[in-house]
């Protein structure tokens, strides 16, 4: 008898313990802390975006005003929001390589002195665009230059129409030069293929415009896919299946080499990242 009851008093002593313990730690610990212990901590690169976004902006003004010494501490800025690794998370192989090589072209531009304003200048605009893709998926910058990029193949057929091949190849040259500007930043927005199909069909057009004694059909028929390949890009036509037959089967096995080489490239500097703890160390 004596024994029960020291047992029950025993019993409740404990689960008034117990009880006051779950009782103090709820009060103690902050709402949500404890589901949070529960649950691996989700990377957000936000932050880490929104900065690289910001100094690329600063870099591009910066540029454009002439003020290359503030440049060259704006792109370290700009690779040292890249190195970090939430950023990377946000992106595929294809895109780490082509927004590092972006990173590259400005700090080798904004270093060298026999670097032009015009080049300082480009280089600026492809890395502000790419970062902007990468901060603003639903309405990116770079989506401005499809009525450019539209109007440099419409001066494609007007050159080709007047039979003024050097005018052609000059317009060629142009329009290489707007895409290369907005190329990084296709990638990013996840436009892989497209870029690839755009590369061939550039690189087509350019071969087309330094022959001698070129088909006129073949150019024709070229032209005429030139809007389905921008189409395409720029996500204005669902269906690319239109864009194979302009490219040589040769034409198209190198894409596919330089696709796999870009692969390889991002692959390998992913590997040497685990290395180093800076972009340019």
């Amino acid at each position: 008898m004596i024994w029960g009851q020291v047992v029950r008093i025993t019993l409740r002593v404990v689960s008034s313990v117990v009880f006051a313990v779950v009782l103090l730690l709820s009060v103690c610990v902050p709402p949500g802390i404890a589901e949070a212990r529960d649950q691996p901590k989700a990377a957000n690169p936000a932050k880490e975006i929104e900065g690289m976004d910001h100094a690329a902006a600063v870099l591009y003004r910066d540029v454009m005003d002439g003020n290359i010494e503030k440049a060259r501490a704006d792109v370290a800025e700009v690779s040292r929001w890249f190195s970090m690794g939430q950023v990377q998370t946000a992106l595929s192989v294809e895109a780490i390589h082509a927004l590092s090589g972006s990173i590259l072209e400005v700090q080798q531009a904004t270093q060298s002195v026999q670097a032009s304003p015009d080049e300082w200048v480009k280089a600026a605009a492809s890395l502000r665009l790419a970062t902007d893709a990468l901060a603003h998926r639903n309405q990116p910058l770079w989506q401005q230059y499809y009525k450019i990029l539209k109007e440099d193949v419409s001066g494609l057929n007007s050159q080709f129409a007047k039979g003024n091949m050097k005018g052609f190849a000059a317009g060629a040259a142009v329009l290489e030069d707007h895409y290369e500007t907005i190329r990084t930043a296709a990638l990013i927005h996840g436009k892989s293929t497209e870029v690839v199909r755009t590369d061939s069909w550039i690189s087509y057009i350019k071969g087309l415009g330094q022959q001698q004694n070129v088909d006129a059909s073949a150019i024709r028929g070229a032209l005429e896919q030139g809007n389905l390949t921008f189409n395409a890009l720029f996500g204005r036509e669902k269906d690319a299946t239109a864009l194979a037959p302009f490219i040589p089967q040769e034409s198209e096995r190198r894409a596919e080499l330089a696709i796999g080489i870009m692969v390889l490239l991002a692959l390998t500097y992913a590997g040497y990242r685990k290395y180093r703890t800076g972009f340019y160390g």
